[in-house]
């Protein structure tokens, strides 16, 4: 399969509004969909410093959670699938193991690789819990129209027998995915109704 022509799906997360400095509030809150899905899951992120090994310097991680339901779906759907036990089932990338329901990104060891790739500031992987299969991550760090942080990035499926260097080398930018539209800038614009009585 050509990387550039695979299926994504949207990651995307705002500045937690009520976060204020040292508090265990989460940082980020947004959505995340499985590649080729327009279902999305409600997205809660959490901000972790650690000192890299290899350098010693300290650098920002993130991991949080992936809410059970879509929005998107039908009443009867979302009570459905809570009633439902679940095929929630450990998911490993490489090294790395991710439990049912949990998202995990880190800073992109190969951004520097090709600085004019433009390539995603966070990489990682994401378990939605339900028995579907594991999904990558590539997330970029800027700003929303109210130049407060976000997240934008989308999610795919690994390529098997590709390592994340690999993937990475084969994908484009991020200018690139927005101009194919397998990734959006931010929320989308949703027509308001009127209010009034009667409607």
């Amino acid at each position: 399969m050509d990387p550039t022509q695979q299926q994504r799906g949207d990651f995307v997360a705002f500045l937690n509004r009520n976060k204020q400095p040292g508090d265990k509030r989460p940082m980020f809150e947004g959505r995340i969909a499985k590649p080729g899905s327009d279902e999305t899951h409600p997205l809660t992120l959490w901000a972790h410093q650690y000192a890299d090994p290899k350098t010693g310097e300290v650098k920002t991680m993130y991991s949080g959670t992936i809410g059970p339901v879509s929005p998107d779906a039908a009443p009867a759907d979302q009570v459905e699938r809570l009633i439902q036990p679940g095929d929630a089932a450990d998911l490993a990338i490489g090294n790395l193991t991710i439990r049912p329901r949990q998202v995990v990104l880190f800073p992109n060891g190969f951004k520097d690789e090709a600085p004019d790739r433009k390539r995603p500031d966070l990489w990682g992987a994401a378990n939605f819990g339900d028995g579907s299969e594991l999904v990558r991550s590539s997330v970029w760090l800027t700003k929303a129209r109210n130049g407060n942080a976000m997240m934008s990035g989308a999610t795919s499926y690994p390529i098997p027998g590709k390592t994340e260097a690999d993937m990475q080398r084969d994908e484009g930018g991020l200018e690139e995915l927005i101009a194919r539209g397998e990734v959006s800038k931010g929320m989308p614009a949703k027509k308001r109704a009127k209010a009034g009585r009667g409607d």
